[in-house]
């Protein structure tokens, strides 16, 4: 038996290592690697892990197949003097991307950004089977507890075992999240699993019943052969997301903060419906900040530092049963992603790179990320879109197809797929294929 527990008090306290703990019987199984504390306040994902990580201990369940290991996210924030310190110079989840890891740059936190990621990088090299990784975090506004992943089909076998709302693009809206790292980097099924409010003692609990649940979905231990719980895990998870459990959700805006005095309307609350341009959520010093399109309000943010440049809220739309039902039909079928740019007007494949298309802008602004959220493809690069009423965006859609499906045309005689335009243009839309989509159960990448 192979294992450790951290000598760690029982409130948060200094936290000097960033392995919190690990229980590995070696007996071959996947690997869950949870993370804690990426936020300096948002203590709940540690003192969740520590008591998962005590009962196993206690307990030494026999039918443990894997192994599972708890990680300490931001040091530098954790153990910062003033406890609402979220990161000390610049978010740390929104430094782990390849380059920047790279880099030449320095700072505290993208030094805890890289100490984590070379953290997960050993446990991936360490691993004996599938890798899964959590992103434990909490939110400064009143919300159901929920999880944001990357909408692969693997993601969503393992995510289907949480009584949660998923919600997914979030790595479109933002970039360098570490659970996209994860995923797009060390090949892991990741996700980032909200759990309620930051001082709510509730959100302890949550996130303590979402490290089981995932042991559980994970193939590591099921729910009832590891230590006995008071209650089954997955029942607080639903009583606490309430009437929102198992409802998806695409995220489709999100609004930074731009000016100084950023403030979330008094009563405004996560979930809320919202209409376009007819709904006041934010104020700051420029007057009132309302949404470009309708939907439900999504993280308001009332962190007690906001700093320009932050996230101040996101516009989330409920995707139907039957569009993720068609979408994984879609996804299985290597004859339609073959068979993208021959229909698509507009759509051409990148260079060099199979699995990446390349879309006019025109096109766009028409087919949205929804037609390629449909067929399993996630957006990388965009240009802005017009603010436009349906009528016009339907309007400009024909006519922009047209002329699409006119130049395809012209330019088959000239050079079959790519005759009509150029290899590839500053102003065009880059969309690439799910990670685990295309890459085997076990390939690292």
């Amino acid at each position: 038996m192979h294992e450790s527990l951290a000598d760690e008090p029982t409130e948060l306290g200094l936290i000097e290592r960033r392995e919190l703990g690990f229980y590995d019987p070696w007996r071959t199984g996947p690997t869950l690697a949870v993370v804690g504390g990426v936020h300096g306040n948002e203590p709940a994902g540690i003192l969740a892990l520590r008591r998962v990580l005590e009962r196993l201990h206690e307990h030494r369940p026999e039918s443990f197949r894997g192994r599972f290991v708890g990680l300490a996210g931001n040091l530098a924030a954790l153990n910062h003097p003033d406890r609402h310190t979220r990161y000390v110079e610049a978010d740390l989840n929104r430094l782990c991307t390849p380059g920047l890891l790279a880099s030449d740059s320095e700072g505290p936190d993208l030094d805890e950004a890289r100490g984590l990621t070379g953290a997960l990088a050993d446990e991936r090299d360490r691993a004996r089977g599938p890798f899964v990784v959590l992103d434990l975090h909490t939110v400064s506004s009143p919300s159901p507890p929920f999880i944001a992943m990357s909408d692969s089909l693997r993601a969503r076998a393992v995510a289907r075992h949480f009584p949660l709302p998923i919600f997914l693009a979030f790595e479109e809206n933002l970039t360098g999240l570490l659970a996209d790292y994860a995923t797009t980097e060390l090949g892991a099924v990741s996700m980032i699993v909200e759990g309620g409010q930051h001082d709510d003692p509730c959100s302890v609990e949550v996130l303590e019943a979402v490290v089981w649940t995932a042991l559980h979905a994970a193939g590591i231990l099921a729910i009832g052969d590891g230590p006995e719980l008071d209650t089954d895990p997955r029942e607080v998870l639903a009583r606490a997301a309430g009437g929102y459990a198992r409802g998806v959700f695409d995220i489709r805006y999100r609004c930074p903060i731009g000016r100084d005095g950023f403030a979330i309307e008094p009563g405004r609350r996560a979930m809320d419906k919202v209409r376009r341009h007819r709904t006041v959520i934010a104020r700051d010093e420029a007057g009132p900040i309302d949404t470009p399109i309708s939907g439900r309000l999504f993280m308001p943010n009332r962190q007690p530092a906001r700093r320009v440049g932050d996230d101040g809220f996101f516009i989330a739309v409920e995707v139907g049963r039957m569009w993720l039902r068609l979408s994984a039909w879609l996804r299985r079928r290597p004859l339609v992603h073959r068979a993208i740019p021959a229909l698509m007007p507009g759509v051409r494949r990148r260079p060099g790179r199979e699995h990446d298309l390349l879309v006019a802008p025109e096109i766009a602004a028409v087919l949205r990320r929804q037609i390629f959220h449909l067929l399993g493809y996630r957006l990388i690069r965009s240009t802005p879109v017009e603010d436009l009423s349906r009528v016009r965006r339907v309007w400009r859609g024909v006519m922009a197809v047209g002329g699409a499906a006119w130049r395809m045309a012209a330019g088959f005689f000239v050079g079959g797929e790519r005759g009509a335009l150029p290899d590839e243009r500053p102003e065009d839309w880059i969309v690439a294929r799910r990670t685990l989509d295309i890459r085997p159960e076990n390939d690292p990448g």
